[in-house]
């Protein structure tokens, strides 16, 4: 049922957002719709976890808005929104009951439904000048993936050059039609209508999150793209500083309005034909003071069939304002590959990749003999944690795929080994179309994993896939998926899914 509410509410949406009179109008809609069923369960036979998921969007798209005469370099409007509806049937009902202490789990909900976009969007006014969305809106650049609901406004020069302002409330879970997807990670956050302040006090209320943001981009060069970027977002309402209650007294709270997260970044991308192309790019947290994730890549195209790439990537964890977890210390991640793709022929390419990580831990006790004295310096040593030296691991993966008609076969293959534990496998699969309306498909994999922390858990995992489907019509699938998986320590698993992609345009 609230699914079909949304939907009704969706496409009621796009009705009054359509002008009443307007000649050039294309809208179209489109769904996809995910079952699984499966469970979880112990080496023992004991279900752990029973799921069964259905995952249903509904999108909507209003084209031509602007009745104006036929211009592709005119101004135009369009209307764009889609919702989803992710439900958990599997989950117990008791698992959402605030009164139910010994079972509730905070911010669970067995049928949540979100509005993933839903935004109006202008180009080319004021003469090609002016740009602007309004509505749910994502954010891709530098700085990751990003949602608010709120208005952005471009204005793109003819002197390659274009400036971007945008503000209003980044989306949050809890608050509605929202999930907790684009917050930043190390805090735990929902609605506690109905809580006892004593229940979970770690699990935080959620409020407003007030943004805004800033950017400057190339514009008009086809074969380079660079965008600098800025953005804030500020925590609002009440925040617990406890995070476990202790039975004395209520748990600490502070109030008021706070950095959540301040980001700076910048990423560009170049290609030139039958030469190559590169990317580079990098994202500061100001509120960390340090370098959140550094990246590059450089391709060459050796010749008109193969292309030799080289990538790095440094990653250091970093967290919300509020999180306890910027107290601690944290794991940067350096990560480098090569690459190499040839496409043999018009049916068949091979590509493969060697790939390295390397990190530092620290992890030498506290020196408490230096501590006797109480004075700031030697605090500062007794606390001190030096690097230990270099962990690192490496890789590669080999994958090959061929091609003919509405038929494909392939096979890929990949293994991590480090001094702690290894894993290896490979999978071959198959997909073919009959007459045009009938797909079958078919998948069966080896993987073997070694742990040299807990040798009793090595194992080896044999798995196979089997499904079939039906073409509707254009851009229309139903398909159905059969997978088995087993090893000596979980048994057997089984889990099958149903997919449902719709797609109907004027």
């Amino acid at each position: 049922m609230s699914a079909r509410r949304a939907s009704l509410l969706l496409l009621g949406a796009a009705v009054l957002l359509t002008p009443g009179v307007s000649f050039a109008l294309e809208p179209e809609i489109t769904s996809d719709t995910a079952a699984q069923f499966y469970d979880v369960r112990s080496p023992t036979g004991e279900t752990v976890i029973s799921r069964r998921r259905l995952m249903t969007t509904l999108g909507v798209s209003v084209y031509d808005l602007y009745d104006k005469p036929e211009d592709p370099n005119g101004p135009s409007l369009t209307f764009r929104a889609r919702m989803r509806y992710d439900a958990d049937y599997g989950g117990s009902g008791a698992e959402t009951d605030v009164t139910n202490f010994g079972r509730v789990v905070p911010g669970f909900d067995r049928g949540p439904v979100d509005l993933m976009y839903g935004y109006v969007e202008g180009r080319r006014f004021l003469r090609g000048w002016l740009g602007f969305k309004l509505g749910r809106q994502y954010v891709v650049d530098a700085l990751g993936w990003w949602s608010f609901d709120g208005g952005s406004v471009k204005i793109t020069t003819p002197y390659f050059f274009a400036a971007e302002l945008y503000g209003g409330l980044e989306q949050r879970g809890g608050m509605p039609l929202s999930t907790p997807r684009y917050e930043r990670d190390g805090v735990w956050r929902g609605d506690r209508t109905g809580y006892d302040p004593s229940l979970y006090p770690s699990f935080q209320p959620n409020d407003v999150a007030p943004a805004y943001g800033a950017a400057l981009e190339s514009a008009g060069f086809t074969w380079l793209h660079g965008r600098l970027t800025y953005r804030r977002v500020h925590n609002t309402g009440a925040s617990n500083a406890s995070q476990f209650a202790n039975g004395l007294r209520a748990p600490v709270a502070y109030d008021g309005t706070r950095i959540s997260s301040e980001r700076l970044g910048y990423a560009f991308d170049g290609t030139l034909p039958d030469v190559g192309g590169v990317k580079g790019g990098l994202a500061y947290d100001l509120y960390n003071a340090r370098f959140a994730n550094i990246f590059g890549s450089l391709d060459v195209y050796a010749s008109n069939k193969v292309t030799l790439s080289l990538d790095y990537d440094y990653f250091a964890p970093t967290f919300d304002g509020d999180s306890i977890w910027n107290f601690f210390m944290s794991m940067p991640m350096n990560d480098m590959g090569v690459r190499a793709s040839w496409d043999a022929t018009d049916k068949l390419a091979i590509a493969g990749g060697l790939r390295g990580r390397a990190f530092q831990l620290q992890t030498e006790p506290e020196r408490e003999s230096t501590v006797q004295n109480t004075s700031p310096n030697n605090l500062a040593a007794g606390n001190y944690y030096p690097s230990s030296a270099i962990e690192p691991m490496a890789g590669g993966n080999l994958a090959a795929r061929y091609r003919w008609g509405e038929g494909s076969l392939g096979a890929r293959g990949s293994g991590d080994f480090s001094k702690n534990g290894s894993r290896l496998g490979l999978d071959v699969y198959g997909e073919r179309t009959i007459e045009t309306r009938y797909v079958v498909s078919a998948r069966t994999g080896l993987w073997r994993w070694d742990d040299e922390l807990r040798p009793d858990r090595d194992a080896t995992s044999f798995q196979y896939v089997l499904g079939a489907g039906y073409k509707l019509f254009p851009r229309s699938l139903a398909f159905a998926e059969l997978e088995h998986n087993m090893n000596r320590i979980a048994g057997h698993r089984f889990r099958v899914m149903l997919w449902l992609t719709l797609a109907v345009s004027k």
